[in-house]
């Protein structure tokens, strides 16, 4: 399935312009509410959830508002709540030992019997001011969770590990457990949150995420398929542009002459080294100097991606190390080709709907990794019934959010029945 994209790109800009000025110009009329619990007793502490703390509140007078306005594709009949937003820690696993993380969750207030789950999983970011528990409520993303919260989901945005309150952790950047576990664990902590607040759910629940996020998104859907999730009906998961086929991500990179984003191969290598314990010797076999050294401690939390990329190159052979950038399958780099195979995502089938979704003219993340994905997941056994792909055409990989936002968010509204 495709869906052109020349419409979307016009109203790019006028959007995100439009939407940060209204947004600005009507939370400066609202008050934030400071309503904060903890539990510190013992008999009180639950399964995840450690604090909570209400930050504001947004009207749907507002949100549909904005949506009107912005030419967003929103279902803005279908927003139907007010919009209270909390901030949430919550304990997750990272390297076998319990962490605090960190998130936050927009939660619809009204008269509704039962409210379903979301999840959105945010795309690649390096710096700690790009979490989501760290932008301001007049941040267009801080808006966009608000609308989809509004249509009636309870949604739930976590920072990561390595971001808000595990930023001293270096990223475990498509790391495919730790991933798929921060996205649980904040699942739960949030059921915890809903009883606090005597918010009842039918337990229904959906997964999304762009870029990074849609990785997430399919490692989080693939652990409840084969682990199972306590308390939760998972009806279908929406990825989009993430990098499934880890070695596919690689071999896109290595085939490029430019590569204008260099820091994600760096950061996938530099998360890989961090997480799995590997000596600082690693990186002279993947980089050449000084980049093998400079990548050691290029993610700080502080730098953003321009400004690693800077200190990067983005001629892939000055940068990648010439032995590994013409022979990566080689004995001599099994444990890195290993690392790559192992957090790829293509080895299950999934039961549960999966509606994948790429823009064909990306060069970031390429579209042919998703169609290596579904064709995998066909080759398997998969159903095209189950396993659907939708390419937004001449969308690249920022072209593509609005379409999918757009996309995603009505095809949750129609499996509603609303």
């Amino acid at each position: 399935m495709r869906i052109n994209i020349q419409i979307y790109k016009k109203f790019k800009a006028f959007i995100l312009v439009n939407l940060f000025l209204q947004i600005s110009l009507f939370l400066s009329s609202c008050g934030t509410e400071d309503e904060y619990f903890e539990l510190k007793e013992k008999d009180q502490i639950p399964i995840r959830l450690l604090s909570a703390v209400k930050i504001s509140k947004l009207s749907i007078t507002n949100i549909s508002s904005l949506v009107y306005s912005s030419g967003l594709g929103f279902p803005v009949s279908q927003m139907k709540y007010n919009v209270q937003i909390w901030e949430i820690t919550y304990e997750t696993i990272y390297k076998g030992s319990n962490i605090i993380a960190s998130g936050r969750a927009f939660i619809p207030l009204g008269n509704r019997e039962e409210f379903s789950y979301l999840t959105f999983a945010h795309g690649t970011i390096v710096a700690n001011k790009d979490a989501p528990s760290e932008l301001s409520i007049a941040n267009i993303e801080t808006f966009v969770y608000a609308a989809m919260a509004s249509t009636g989901l309870i949604t739930v945005v976590p920072d990561f590990i390595g971001f808000g309150s595990s930023k001293e952790i270096m990223h475990p950047y498509y790391v495919e457990e730790t991933s798929a576990l921060a996205v649980i664990d904040g699942l739960r902590a949030v059921r915890e949150l809903m009883n606090q607040e005597e918010i009842r759910s039918d337990a229904e629940l959906y997964l999304s995420g762009f870029s990074e996020g849609g990785y997430v998104s399919m490692a989080t859907h693939k652990y409840i398929e084969e682990k199972g999730l306590e308390y939760f009906n998972l009806k279908a998961s929406f990825p989009a542009c993430g990098g499934y086929d880890m070695k596919g991500v690689r071999d896109f990179f290595f085939d490029q002459h430019i590569y204008e984003r260099p820091y994600f191969m760096a950061y996938i290598a530099e998360s890989y080294r961090s997480y799995y314990d590997i000596d600082t010797s690693w990186a002279s076999q993947i980089f050449n100097e000084p980049y093998s050294k400079r990548v050691i401690n290029i993610f700080d939390g502080i730098s953003d991606g321009s400004q690693i990329n800077s200190k990067l190159n983005d001629t892939v052979a000055v940068l990648i190390a010439a032995n590994f950038l013409s022979n990566p399958e080689n004995k001599k780099f099994s444990k890195i080709s290993d690392l790559f195979e192992q957090n790829s995502l293509l080895d299950w089938i999934p039961n549960i709907p999966v509606y994948l979704f790429h823009g064909d003219a990306d060069i970031t993340i390429p579209y042919q990794n998703s169609v290596d994905t579904y064709d995998a997941f066909l080759a398997l056994g998969g159903s095209p019934e189950t396993i659907t792909l939708t390419a937004f055409e001449g969308a690249d990989h920022y072209t593509a959010v609005i379409p999918y936002l757009e996309n995603f968010l009505n095809i949750i509204i129609e499996l509603e029945g609303y």
